[in-house]
């Protein structure tokens, strides 16, 4: 079937529509990951938006179970270049645009992704409709008119568990803070002693301690961090009782309960391939990325926290630590899915501040 993707300003872009054989609008935006495409569909980070994909050629491995990242949200719709007609790999359970079609997730190939990504660059990310290429032209420019801007959107009750799940059954007792989170997290909790309990992302502090946590991992997610209200005021309660990881989202939101504040990005960063500065060290580090706003480091100021990482793309601030407690965030993914495993070991820097927050209290 024919398909078309229209931009706000009236620009369209002919395809061929692939996966779910509907519509669908979102804030377009783009990833530069060379493999990982079942897993960026599945990320709740990217409720509401529409991804392009700038490597010409996917789906040449095909899609299987453990490549979902979640089930509670992901893209709405996705852009490439080309869908190669052969999947061959042995975990491959389906071809990525029949994947799609089960998950209800429209796909437009055969698009000029390169002319996208730099229209993205150099004016930002803007809202598309993209869907059967026979829709009344009208309909689309009401469907694109009617989906609200990405600023000033809370977007976590979408993608977060309404109820609490445990994962595993380790020493560590980790309350997870579900603002969109991701299995492969999780799996870097489990795999080093740790019990996980996934719980809603409006639980309140009586509810979190009634757990009696080692500590806490404020999960990524989508949206606006300024416009998640309520949670700010727990997270700082938080952070001055228990050992305290930030990851994204998470991150963000300890920034805003430490008094700073954040702004959207002129085009975000999303992809497995961006390098970060460890300002401590000196040593960069590849990491995986995906948001569209960031942390004012300057806002930070007041806050005497220690900055720890920088973007080396445009200088963003990328993590910080409190100097006198154990608690710390970044801005990146270090459980990548996809992406490059260098930040692996945050999670054992967190293990660590639980074990010796666990012997400070006897």
């Amino acid at each position: 079937m024919n398909g078309v993707l229209v931009l706000a300003d009236g620009t369209i872009y002919h395809g061929k529509l692939r996966g779910s054989q509907g519509a669908a609008t979102g804030e377009l935006v783009f990833n530069t990951s060379v493999v990982g495409y079942q897993e960026i569909v599945t990320d709740p980070s990217y409720h509401r938006q529409i991804v392009v994909l700038t490597t010409p050629e996917i789906g040449n491995y095909g899609t299987c179970e453990d490549a979902i990242e979640s089930r509670l949200g992901g893209a709405s719709g996705m852009i490439v270049r080309h869908e190669s007609p052969i999947a061959v790999h042995r975990t491959n359970q389906a071809s990525f645009h029949e994947y799609l079609a089960q998950s209800g997730i429209p796909m437009i190939t055969e698009v000029n992704t390169r002319e996208l990504v730099r229209r993205i660059r150099d004016c930002g990310p803007t809202t598309v409709w993209m869907g059967p290429a026979d829709t009344d032209l009208k309909d689309i420019q009401t469907a694109i008119q009617a989906e609200p801007p990405m600023t000033g959107a809370n977007l976590v009750p979408d993608v977060s568990t309404t109820v609490s799940v445990v994962h595993g059954d380790g020493d560590h007792r980790v309350v997870l803070m579900d603002y969109g989170i991701k299995q492969n997290t999780i799996r870097h909790l489990v795999k080093r002693n740790c019990q996980v309990i996934q719980v809603p992302w409006n639980t309140p502090l009586d509810g979190i301690m009634s757990y009696q946590p080692s500590g806490v991992l404020l999960s990524n997610g989508p949206g606006d961090p300024e416009a998640v209200h309520g949670v700010t005021e727990v997270i700082s309660q938080l952070m001055t009782a228990l050992p305290v990881f930030g990851i994204c989202l998470g991150y963000q939101l300890m920034a805003l309960a430490l008094g700073g504040r954040t702004y959207k990005l002129p085009f975000g960063h999303r992809g497995g391939n961006h390098p970060v500065k460890e300002l401590e060290s000196g040593r960069v580090v590849i990491t995986s990325q995906n948001h569209g706003f960031a942390v004012a480091a300057e806002s930070l100021d007041r806050a005497g926290v220690v900055l720890t990482h920088q973007s080396l793309f445009d200088h963003s601030l990328e993590g910080f630590r409190l100097p006198d407690k154990p608690v710390f965030g970044v801005q990146f993914h270090p459980e990548a899915a996809p992406g490059p495993r260098d930040c692996a070991y945050l999670f054992d820097q967190f293990i660590a501040h639980m074990e010796a927050h666990s012997a400070q209290k006897g």
